[in-house]
């Protein structure tokens, strides 16, 4: 029994430092190649493209923000998604979990997602695989229209999803990003690995 214990504990030690191996190598080429993703897999990245935030930081009014955009019906459309999106510019970036996902105050990816499709009654969990997998329509990237939630695999395409952001058109996306250490506007091309948009409406 003892035995079986010590062969256990020594498999376990070797999966995670296997993990811990391959997510170190992961971030090491990303810095290496000058332009670590603007997502969230890159924690602490320092290195970055050269086009920062597409919009200044200032945080709407709180009478900007007490707008209720859904129509008397229930209906919104992906322009209206991107508006209330924008609301949260500038919100402090904060993992949750295993902080909590406080609306202006501090939000990570899916705690910002979550927050924007709740304003128009569309109740996402505050994680970024669960949004995408349970929530709309598949759509191609090239027929991305603004309000879209787009879906990245920052860490390759055999991972999984590690990031989430609002397309807001022009190839720009409205994200909360642990690169910039806030929610932004920024190119879209500069968050890693791509994978797919759903349309909630």
């Amino acid at each position: 029994m003892r035995r079986l214990l010590m062969v256990s504990v020594v498999v376990s030690l070797a999966a995670a430092s296997a993990l811990l191996v391959s997510l170190f190598a992961f971030s090491e080429s990303s810095l290496a190649s000058g332009s670590p993703s603007q997502g969230t897999y890159t924690q602490g990245a320092t290195a970055g493209p050269n086009e920062p935030s597409l919009v200044d930081d200032t945080r709407p009014t709180a009478s900007e923000r007490s707008d209720p955009v859904v129509t008397a019906s229930g209906r919104f459309s992906g322009h209206d998604v991107v508006r209330v999106a924008s609301w949260h510019v500038g919100t402090w970036y904060k993992s949750s979990p295993p902080g909590p996902c406080r609306k202006y105050h501090w939000e990570d990816c899916s705690c910002f997602t979550k927050l924007v499709f709740n304003h128009f009654g569309r109740h996402l969990k505050d994680d970024p695989a669960e949004q995408y997998w349970e929530h709309g329509r598949k759509v191609a990237k090239s027929k991305l229209r603004p309000g879209d939630l787009v879906a990245f695999k920052e860490a390759g395409k055999y991972r999984p999803i590690t990031h989430v952001g609002i397309y807001s058109g022009h190839g720009n996306l409205i994200h909360a990003s642990n690169y910039f250490g806030k929610v932004v506007k920024s190119k879209m091309k500069y968050v890693h690995g791509y994978f797919g948009a759903k349309r909630i409406r």
